[in-house]
């Protein structure tokens, strides 16, 4: 592959990574997680190839963010719990991951055993 296309993929892949990270940022800011939210996630994720990974570090990303925390805050003035949903999403995601992970492992290990006997 030429510099110049690698060049290329690598802008667009941080157009990818902007864009899913600018829509996670305005959903919390609105503290929009409903079923809609939850399906213009899921279609973004596949449209913009966000793995896993990148997910969860956003979805953490959001829910640390002081200034969106603020913005929440202000719109949502004497409501608490505001990121409880966003929180049991992370979590719930970086449960499945964790599981995926666990899987990989313990399908290389297998593999290893296998090969050494």
């Amino acid at each position: 592959m030429s510099s110049r296309r690698r060049q290329k993929r690598a802008q667009l892949r941080a157009m990818e990574s902007l864009a899913y990270s600018s829509t996670l940022s305005y959903l919390r800011a609105h503290n929009d997680y409903d079923q809609d939210a939850k399906q213009i996630i899921e279609h973004l994720r596949s449209l913009l190839h966000i793995s896993s990974h990148r997910h969860l570090a956003e979805l953490k990303r959001i829910i640390n963010d002081e200034e969106l925390e603020r913005l929440v805050s202000l719109k949502h003035l004497g409501e608490s719990h505001l990121k409880q949903k966003w929180i049991e999403l992370e979590e719930k995601e970086g449960d499945e991951d964790n599981k995926i992970n666990t899987s990989v492992n313990n399908s290389t290990t297998t593999r290893k055993k296998f090969k050494g006997t």
